[in-house]
Formats: C-alpha cells, structure tokens, sequence
C-alpha cells in the first residue's frame, strides 16, 4: 500500500498525463544539474513537461491509463517527458539537446498508441512541425491555380499592351 505521499504524486501523474497523446521517457543519468536546469528551462519554453518521478510510482500512472508498453522501459533514472499541444515537439527537444550536450538519451515513447524505439523517435524529431507541414500541403496545391492564373492574365494582357506598344510607336512618329 503506497504512502499518501506516494499516492499524491501517482495522481498528479495521472492527472498530468490526461489527454495526452505523446508521452516520452529520457535517461538523464550522468547530465549535471545545470545541464538538467537547463533541459527543463528549455522544455517551459516550448510548453513541454519534464518530470522525474520513481519508475514505480510511474509504471502506476502509466497502468492506470492502460500504458503497458513502457514499463520495460521504466529502468534506471528515467524523466517523462510530454506536451498537451503537440505530440512531436519532446522528440524535437529531447533530440536537439541530445546532440548538443549528449544527454538525455531517450528510452521510448509512445505517441498515439504506438510505441518509438530510439531510432524511430529520431526520424520522428527530424519531420517538421504540424504547420509546416500543412503549409508546404497547402503551397504544392495552390501552386498549379497560380500557374494558370498567371498565364490567363499573361494572355489577356497581351492585346493591351500591343495596343499600348502600337500608340506609343505612332505618337512618336507623329
């Protein structure tokens, strides 16, 4: 039977982890405490959580919800990570740090049911975001109407400017 201590930190997990669809675990063994302070500064600024809870306390959290897939995971120090706006903003993060100081290394994630090795949350941080991705849909479909505006507009100038061009050819004769 947990402690009530216990108890609260398994419910604020639950509660934290309602309506999220990406949940990621990092080991952040061997980062210093500066190195760690600045991991969570960055991850605020981008609305992301980063919480370091006791595996067990976690797996707890995670059954509650029906997450089974991480609990071989939940070994050693291990950080959740998440965000309520955007499933694929952690992978960006944890992945950018990574690269610039070494750690964390990430463990797993699960986004949208499915579970992420290492390797796939890698691809998955490489993809850019939501709305770029939308924009570069929305410029591949709009780009053959512009073509074709243009070039009806490009026919029906045309006779003006001949007509333009054949005035100005005969004031100068003039």
């Amino acid at each position: 039977m947990p402690t009530p201590q216990k108890e609260q930190i398994i419910q604020a997990a639950q509660t934290r982890l309602d309506g999220v669809t990406g949940i990621y675990l990092a080991d952040f063994s061997g980062m210093t405490v500066e190195k760690l302070s600045l991991l969570r500064k960055l991850c605020r600024e981008q609305g992301i959580q980063f919480h370091v809870i006791k595996n067990t306390l976690l797996k707890r959290a995670f059954n509650s919800h029906g997450i089974t897939a991480l609990d071989d995971h939940l070994v050693g120090p291990t950080g959740v990570v998440f965000s309520p706006k955007s499933e694929t903003a952690p992978a960006k993060v944890l992945s950018d740090f990574a690269k610039e100081h070494e750690r964390p290394r990430i463990k797993a994630a699960i986004v949208d049911g499915k579970l992420f090795d290492d390797k796939a949350i890698k691809a998955l941080a490489s993809l850019p975001s939501r709305e770029v991705l939308l924009s570069q849909v929305l410029g591949t479909l709009i780009a053959p109407m512009t073509q074709f505006l243009a070039a009806v507009n490009a026919a029906l100038a045309t006779p003006a400017n001949m007509a333009d061009a054949l005035q100005r050819e005969r004031s100068k004769t003039s």
